[in-house]
Parts: C-alpha cells; structure tokens; sequence
C-alpha cells in the first residue's frame, strides 16, 4: 500500500512538471483545474516540487477583483547539464537549465581524434562549471551510441569507434550521450506542437552524413544494439561501387549528404562542408540555377530514402533538420511530392513532412538538453521526501 501511495505522488508530481512544460507558466488553481486533482493535493505537491529546486514562483497574477494574487509557477531557471553537439567539423555547446532556457557558448572545431576532443570538452566544463552549478554533461553524437554504458560505437564519419567516453572525459558528473537523431526526435516531441497526440514520428537529420530517430508508439526507439534509425545506410543502389564510411556501398548517405550537393556543384567558399553548404543554399535564393537544380535533385535524393522509411514505419510526420533546416520551402515541397508520388498509398495518407523547427541552437543540441532535462527530472522526483 504504501508503495502504491509512492508511486501515485511520483506520478501526480510528474503530472504537474509536465503540464508546465506544456502549457507554460501556471497558477497552482489552473494546474489543479488540468490535472484534476484536489487543490490541497496540488499545494503540497507544488511545495515539494519547490523545495526539491524545480519550481518556482515567476510572477503573481493580474486580478481586477480584490484578494490574494496567485502565484505564477514555472519550472525553475536551475543549470542543470553543459550539452555539446558534436559535428563533424564543428562542436557547438552550452548550458541547459531545467526551464528549457540554453546558454551558448562558443563554438570550436571538432579535433580528429576522441582524445584531443574530450580533453578540450574537460576544459570547457571546467570553464562553464565556474560560471554555473551543474551535474550532469550531454553529448549529441553523430554515430551509434550506447546510451547505458556511454560508449560511441562507430561514429564513421569522424573516424571514431568503441570509444569508452567516461574513460576519456571521467570526473564528479553524470554523463549522458545519444545519437543526434534520437536527441533531435526527443526536441521535436518535446517543443513541436504539431507533434502533441502524435505517436509515432522520424527525424531525418542531414548533414556531412546522414541519420534518422524514430518515436514509435510515443518513445523514441534505439534497439537491442543502439542502431535503430541507421537509415542512413540503407542501401539505394544496388549495383553501386562507391564505397560508404561504414564500409558498405551505395548507402542512401552517399547521395543525400550535404557533400553529394557540394560536390556536385563544384567550387563553393567556406572552409568545411556546412559552409560550403550553406554558401550553396544563399546561391540558389539569390536565383542561381545551377545551385538550384542541384538543391532540386538532392531533394529528390533524399526523398527516396524517406519513401523507403515511411513504406517501412508508416509515421504521421517526417521531420527534416540538420544543414537543411534553412532550405527554402520549394525544397520540402518537392520531398513531400516525390514521398507521395512512389510511397505506399495508405502509408501516406497522413503524413506531414516539414522541417524542423529549430535552426540555432541546432535541434541535437536542445536534445541533449531535453535528455538531461529529463534524467536530471526522474532522479529527484523518484526521490520520495
């Protein structure tokens, strides 16, 4: 009985956490009318949940009629985990507070080797920890990651593979790491609310590669070895010869990666492939044709892939990022046209492609954020007072 009774407060207090962060700020009357518990209830919940640092008062309401002004509740602005997300060529990071406020920080290049790059990620901890309180440190990978044992198992296009993470970047913190998918897929579903009542989802994320994050049944999916979502090496030409990082051949990554777009156009400025990336989409907006046919048929590159994904998981909505978040619209339309054009019919009759709503910070670092947000949540509310 009384684990019964433990059990309902840790529910009724995750209720209320997650009703803020749904509905925004809130007086403890209007989350007591949504939740549908007993005021009572709700006053001493809320006062744990304050003495625990994850509410706090914001404001007091405005009433015309005379009486006691209600207090305005939101998650507290509490440092809770430095995120980074590391790119291919450039690492962005920051820190993540649990009321879904992030803090920048400058970026820096990405070294080659695992080493290198968790000795300066140490020393940019160091610096923010001296700056802000926090416990925890979020990475967002481009590769496969065991999220129990934080080992990088093969992140190809950097080069990397069985890298034990708390070997290399070991302290007094909780450390968590994810694929860049899975975490962009987490910040959909957290911020997008479009996505609110929807259960299955995929986030294809395109940039030096390519990579997908799946929400079926309302959780994101990794499998019995983490690799749930590697559509990006799914292969799409059969008798190709051009070899893949991962060491296949003829992977959908090869053909939809911002590299095919730049390679194939030729000359662009910039000094890695986001840049010249990005130098290509200003070139087809400002009208250049060449840059525009190429964009065009990178679109379709990318939608054949999608069409094998939603044959294969029949999602309500596909959600494109990465160095694509700021394509112009033309380009969603024409993956959203050719989807529909060769995708199973009754796999398509609802679907909704569109890109992501993120653009800075990028969507993997808000999901490394959501991810400590969310460890960060289960460990002290499943702490019972």
């Amino acid at each position: 009985m009384k684990h019964n009774h433990i059990s309902m407060k840790i529910g009724n207090k995750r209720n209320l956490v997650e009703l803020l962060i749904a509905t925004g700020p809130r007086t403890r009357a209007s989350l007591s009318r949504e939740s549908g518990l007993v005021p009572s209830a709700v006053t001493r919940l809320i006062r744990e949940l304050m003495e625990d640092g994850i509410i706090s008062v914001i404001q007091y309401e405005e009433k015309s009629e005379p009486g006691r002004k209600g207090e305005v509740l939101s998650l507290s602005e509490k440092p809770v985990a430095a995120i980074f997300d590391i790119g291919v060529t450039k690492t962005s990071l920051g820190v993540a507070f649990l009321n879904g406020k992030i803090d920048l920080v400058p970026s820096f290049n990405t070294p080659e080797t695992p080493q290198e790059f968790f000795r300066l990620a140490r020393e940019k901890v160091s610096v923010m920890r001296s700056v802000y309180d926090f416990q925890m440190v979020s990475f967002s990978v481009p590769g496969i990651v065991n999220c129990e044992t934080r080992e990088i198992i093969l992140a190809p296009n950097l080069g990397w593979y069985n890298v034990r993470i708390d070997e290399l970047f070991n302290g007094d913190f909780d450390i968590l790491a994810d694929n860049e998918a899975n975490l962009s897929m987490l910040a959909e579903a957290r911020y997008a609310t479009d996505l609110a009542g929807v259960d299955n989802a995929v986030f294809v994320i395109v940039r030096e590669g390519v990579g997908t994050g799946a929400m079926i049944d309302g959780k994101v999916v990794r499998g019995n070895s983490f690799s749930v979502g590697e559509f990006g090496h799914m292969v799409v030409s059969i008798d190709s010869e051009q070899s893949c990082h991962c060491g296949s051949k003829g992977c959908w990554e090869l053909y939809a990666s911002i590299r095919w777009a730049n390679q194939e156009y030729g000359l662009l400025n910039g000094n890695n492939h986001i840049d010249k990336f990005e130098e290509l989409l200003n070139m087809a907006k400002l009208g250049d044709e060449r840059a525009k046919s190429i964009l065009s048929n990178h679109a379709y590159n990318v939608a054949i892939g999608v069409t094998n994904i939603v044959n294969a998981l029949n999602p309500e909505f596909v959600i494109v990022g990465g160095s694509l978040s700021s394509a112009p619209d033309w380009y969603f339309a024409k993956v959203d046209e050719v989807v529909k054009s060769r995708a199973l019919k009754m796999a398509t009759k609802q679907l909704r492609i569109r890109p992501t709503i993120f653009t800075e910070p990028s969507s993997n670092l808000v999901g490394a954020a959501v991810y400590a947000i969310e460890k960060y949540l289960d460990k002290v509310i499943n702490t019972d007072h």
